[in-house]
């Protein structure tokens, strides 16, 4: 059951995250193979990342055939679809914190069953999370979001920070997971709303 409902937040997280990768792809007035090549590069990018740094190899994004299938029909449905899928540029963020939020959560997880520490799981929670984001906005020519002083890592970090504090405690599982993913999402999205930044280097 467990296993069974990884694999559904994974799925679920693939196509929100394939669906921002398509949307900046159409943005970017890009064909249908380049709309394509962003929205699975974004899916699946953080996952590949996480299982080559755990030894996961080939990587459970690419030995199942689902997780392409996914990434590949997010993205056909945005070049297809681009005016019934978004109105407004917030989409590509909403369906970004979603994806971030699923990564994030269950790439933590997975580290801590892999038998990582808590520090080195915490930031491969962050690694799986925000991998799939940076992959999409260097690909598009785009400063990735982690850069640009907005609230994105600090975000991933914080439910990353969550699940391990609550597994240090005692507590685990679905419920412990729904509330790292709501806080990444709620922080990421009230963050962009509000216009939080975090305080740049300034050359002197």
């Amino acid at each position: 059951m467990e296993e069974l409902l990884n694999l559904a937040l994974n799925l679920m997280g693939t196509f929100a995250f394939g669906l921002s990768g398509g949307i900046l792809a159409v943005r970017k007035q890009m064909d249908l193979f380049g709309v394509l090549v962003l929205a699975v590069a974004t899916g699946l990018g953080g996952g590949i990342m996480r299982d080559i740094i755990l030894g996961h190899t080939p990587p459970a994004t690419l030995n199942d055939w689902r997780y392409l299938a996914v990434a590949g029909l997010a993205g056909i449905l945005v070049f297809l679809r681009y005016g019934k899928v978004v109105h407004h540029a917030r989409f590509i963020t909403g369906f970004d914190a979603v994806g971030l939020s699923i990564f994030t959560v269950t790439g933590t997880t997975i580290a801590l069953n892999a038998g990582l520490s808590p520090a080195p799981a915490a930031l491969l929670g962050m690694l799986t999370g925000v991998g799939g984001g940076v992959l999409r906005d260097v690909l598009a020519a785009e400063v990735p979001l982690v850069f640009r002083s907005e609230i994105y890592a600090v975000a991933s970090m914080l439910g990353a920070i969550i699940i391990i504090v609550a597994g240090q405690i005692g507590f685990s599982g679905l419920p412990v997971e729904v509330v790292a993913a709501i806080a990444i999402f709620s922080l990421r999205m009230v963050s962009v709303r509000r216009g939080w930044r975090i305080p740049i280097a300034m050359p002197k």
